[in-house]
């Protein structure tokens, strides 16, 4: 088997359905799939008994946030290089024949990120760096998106997601557990790279600034304060990145905006309970 592609889903059954479809147009077709079921019901019945995935499918009931689920996909898979894709994204057709090429080819590296796009062909969920290189430490927050992350499963060794890190985990720390995994990666002599040629479709986030994204705000902001004290990055970085978040917080009270206010404010309290509160915490 050449593809593992392991998927950790709650809450989605359109979106799957889409990212499925998107799959059965890969001009690629060696890949299993693992699914990491979230739902208490059974929504996605329909969608993994589709015969068109007889024997491709390995349906997993799962609970505890999205790293416990990739980390149980983990566990069963068999193919040489793992993916994971979001259940709200798509693969374009040629993404998986692309990323075996690169594999093929720079056998120097372990791992590959890609990015995220929009209809518009423009960067949808995160802001990427526009040129490739290797992935670094000072620069891998615009290098790295879980769902365009794919790594040789031979150098993943034991090696496996923080679970205390990502949406649904049972810490506030809901963010970060991509770059957290690539660092340790690293730590391991594992080289990765980054390329935005590999891209992967995902919905642009609606802006808005109700109590929902401000939650969510909050929660990603602690896993990037985490992941910050977790890998010892200096102070004056954190300081740095809350500096620019009080600079979004006054301008929107000057602007009378109350929800923008509350929203970077959110970000701020995340950012400092994240990075005082990683030593109460075990990690992976």
């Amino acid at each position: 088997m050449l593809f593992s592609l392991i998927i950790s889903t709650k809450g989605r059954v359109s979106e799957m359905e889409r990212l499925f479809m998107s799959l059965l147009e890969q001009t690629v077709q060696d890949f299993e799939i693992i699914l990491a079921d979230q739902n208490e019901d059974d929504r996605l019945a329909g969608v993994v008994s589709d015969s068109r995935w007889k024997d491709r499918v390995t349906h997993l009931k799962s609970s505890g946030g999205v790293s416990r689920g990739r980390n149980e996909g983990l566990d069963r898979a068999t193919g040489e290089i793992v993916g994971f894709p979001d259940d709200d994204c798509c693969y374009p057709p040629q993404l998986l024949e692309q990323v075996a090429h690169f594999f093929e080819t720079q056998p120097d590296y372990g791992f590959l990120s890609g990015r995220s796009v929009a209809d518009d062909g423009e960067d949808s969920v995160s802001r990427h760096a526009a040129l490739a290189s290797p992935i670094r430490r000072t620069s891998i927050h615009a290098q790295c998106i879980e769902f365009a992350f794919f790594i040789r499963r031979s150098q993943l060794g034991e090696l496996r997601f923080d679970e205390n890190m990502g949406t649904g985990a049972r810490t506030p720390w809901h963010s970060d557990e991509g770059p957290d995994l690539m660092l340790r990666l690293q730590d391991q002599g594992v080289q990765g790279y980054y390329d935005p040629a590999y891209a992967v479709w995902h919905p642009r986030p609606v802006r808005s600034y109700d109590a929902k994204a401000i939650e969510r705000s909050y929660r990603y902001a602690c896993g990037g304060g985490y992941f910050l004290r977790k890998h010892r990055y200096p102070f004056w970085y954190f300081s740095y990145l809350l500096a620019r978040a009080l600079a979004g917080f006054g301008l929107a009270c000057l602007r009378l905006n109350g929800g923008k206010a509350r929203f970077f404010w959110a970000r701020i309290r995340g950012n400092w309970r994240g990075w005082w509160g990683y030593t109460s915490t075990a990690t992976a």
